[in-house]
């Protein structure tokens, strides 16, 4: 019986969040403000530690050659999702900057 109830509430649960991505593609004001007022300051200093790491990185990805990839995944990602996003806008945007070329 508990099995049954798990595999109900994971279907239901599924159902949900399949029909809440194909109806996520026009951004709610709710989504916007949560972007404005949480998410992107929380980019800004994801920026900045990344940075930080970076800088404290190269010790090791000097030596190693891996500088460019280090900088892309600690600085410029954080910062294409920060800034170059449309506010609101969270789906696909992760996918595209992971299968960028090097």
């Amino acid at each position: 019986m508990k099995l049954k109830k798990l595999l109900l509430i994971f279907f239901i649960f599924g159902f949900i969040m399949t029909t809440t991505l194909h109806a996520a593609e026009v951004p709610t004001g709710g989504e916007m403000m949560i972007d404005a007022i949480l998410i992107r300051p929380i980019g800004l200093v994801s920026i900045a530690l990344g940075s930080v790491l970076f800088v404290g990185s190269l010790i090791f990805t000097l030596p190693s050659g891996s500088v460019k990839q280090t900088f892309k995944r600690l600085v410029v990602y954080p910062a294409k999702f920060t800034f170059t996003r449309k506010l609101g806008s969270f789906s696909g945007s992760q996918e595209e900057l992971l299968y960028e070329q090097d």
